[in-house]
Formats: C-alpha cells, structure tokens, sequence
C-alpha cells in the first residue's frame, strides 16, 4: 500500500520529531496507524500536478503498476493529492478523503480543478468524507457510477494532547486559519467578553489582517507543542467558521476537549457529530457574535460547569475521536474496497 502525501511532508523527518515529543501522530493525520493492518504499507510523497499525464490516466482502463496476481492499494488524504495520486502512483484499489471539492467554484481555475477532481474522485475504488452530511452532497456530485463514499469520523492524537488539570485563572482561546474561519464574528465576540471580563488573558492563533480588539494577543503561527500549552492554559477554546459542509474546526475542537477543555463552536453540519451541544461544548449559530460570546460567558463565569464540561469532552475523544480509532477505519475501508492485507506492495 502507498500511502500518498503531498510534496514536503517529508515522513522520515516527521517520525523524528514525533520521537522527540514535537508533534501528535509517527505519521501526518496519524496515517502510520493503518501499517498496523498493512504491515508493508509506506509513506510516499507526489510532486505537482502534470495535466497531461493525469489526463493519460484519466482515460486509462488500467489504473495498476502491480504485476500478475499484485493487487497494489493507494490512499491520499484529500483530493488535491488524489488527482496527482491517480497520475504517479496508480493502483488496483484507490482510497481518498474529499473535503473541498464540492464547494462553489470561485473563478474559472478552480472550476476546471473541480471538473478534474471529479474525473478523478470517480475512478477511485471508495472515498469519504468527515462530515456525515457531506456524504450525501458528494454522492449527488460524484453521480450514477460513482464510488461508495463513507463517513469517516476525524480523530486526533490523544496521547500528544493529554488531559491536564483544569486551569484555575480563566483564559480564552482561539485557534485555526484555514479558510472558512469567521476572525470578524470571532472579534466582535471577543469584543464583548472583554468588556465583560477586561482582565481576562485572550489568545487567538490566526493569518488574519483584521484588527483585533483591544487586549487580544494574535499570534499567525503556534507549533505543536506551543499549540497543546495554549490549550492546557485555556479554560474556554472557541471557534467561529463561516457556512460550510465538511466540519470546519474539527481539529481544534477535539485537540482542545483531549486536553480536558471546553469548546464553544460555530454549528455547521456534522459538528454535533464532534461537539454535543450542551455536554461537551456549545454550538451556535453562524454570523451570530452575540450567541457566541454568551455561550463563552457561561464557561467563564462557571469554573466548576466548565472543568466537568472539559471532563467529559475528553473522555468523549478517548472512546470515539482518536487518530488510531480512525487509522483502523481507514484500513477497514481499504478492505471493503477490494484491498488484501496479504499482498506485497509493489514499487
């Protein structure tokens, strides 16, 4: 099995800072734990795209390098990988993860890498998603024809991010940048705890350009191990995205609550999946700022409602949400796929 990571991952660097305690997982998104069902499986990393060649295997019958009765396995993460996946390790059997691809196109670019990613997603043997609504969506995209696509539940390092005890000062913080993260409803949320609590420590890891409020200290970038410190200090972890369907703040939210820490989230579809209203977090509506700082107020104000809250969201992770619990779905869809634990891996 060759399990496909974008340029630049560099997985033998990646295993050595894992051993010296830098970073979660031996493996980006603790993919090393499908090599506990596919013993020979390895790491290998795709260059950029080549439209020719990718068109080539697109209208190949065959997909395999494998030779007589060689069965050989490919899986990517997402489908920017998928498409160079398909073109420079093709296989009997091809597993991806799709999390952008169904989203509107904004320019004429991104509608042709659709058309592609479609072309491309269709040829696979099995694809999921880590929205359980999005399932639906990508079926409808994918069309008659298509591949089955499965829910895959995200899963975090829960080892890395280990529980620790309750912080006694309050401090709130927020994390991510990707690009369905709301910084302006965050802000405006922020805003009126400050002027609530103005001696409350507020933290925010994000790219953003905005101007944050008064007091809030923005870092653009926090490693691994300054990440899980800030999570350790919070009491409060709150996430606001913008509308969208594959779970934007996912990582976060379990990262925070394997710590022990509440997460108050914006709800979008399949976040109830990770975060339950009310036991392990809160969820609240889009665009809304006032909601959101409500719902942190309420942590703030309550340290004993928010140390239980942190408790039981992190017992939550261990019994449902850790990367080796998702690395043996993973394995299990590559054998419903077609894909035998017995066969050598082809080169």
């Amino acid at each position: 099995m060759n399990i496909v990571f974008a340029q630049g991952r560099d997985v033998p660097s990646w295993e050595q800072r894992h051993a010296s305690g830098l970073i979660p997982d031996r493996w980006p998104y603790g993919l090393d734990g499908v090599t506990r069902h596919f013993s020979e499986a390895r790491a290998v990393e795709v260059g950029p795209l080549r439209p020719l060649r990718l068109l080539r295997a697109l209208t190949s019958r065959r997909m395999s390098q494998g030779g007589p009765g060689q069965k050989t396995i490919s899986l990517s993460w997402e489908e920017d990988v998928a498409l160079r996946m398909l073109e420079q390790y093709p296989a009997d059997v091809a597993l991806s993860g799709v999390i952008w691809a169904t989203d509107p196109p904004e320019s004429m670019a991104a509608r042709l890498k659709q058309r592609l990613s479609r072309r491309a997603l269709r040829r696979m043997s099995l694809v999921w998603t880590l929205s359980e609504p999005q399932v639906e969506v990508v079926e409808r995209w994918l069309g008659a024809g298509g591949p089955p696509v499965r829910y895959l539940r995200f899963g975090v390092d829960h080892e890395f991010f280990a529980e620790k005890p309750f912080p006694s000062t309050p401090m709130l913080f927020s994390a991510g940048g990707d690009r369905d993260r709301d910084p302006a409803t965050l802000f405006r949320a922020i805003e009126i705890i400050r002027r609530e609590h103005p001696s409350i420590e507020v933290m925010v890891q994000s790219r953003t350009q905005l101007q944050p409020p008064d007091g809030v200290r923005v870092v653009p970038y926090l490693t691994h191990q300054q990440l899980r410190e800030a999570y350790e200090r919070a009491s409060v972890v709150a996430i606001a995205t913008r509308p969208n369907l594959h779970a934007s703040g996912m990582t976060v939210s379990l990262e925070a609550m394997a710590v022990g820490r509440p997460v108050v989230i914006t709800e979008t579809p399949g976040l109830d999946d990770y975060v339950r209203d009310g036991d392990t977090g809160f969820l609240v509506p889009c665009n809304d700022h006032r909601a959101l700082a409500a719902r942190i107020g309420t942590l703030l104000e309550d340290h004993t409602a928010a140390e239980a809250m942190g408790g039981r969201a992190r017992r939550r992770v261990v019994a449902s949400f850790t990367s080796a619990q998702m690395a043996d779905e993973l394995a299990a869809f590559a054998r419903s796929a077609g894909g035998d634990t017995r066969t050598p891996v082809k080169s």
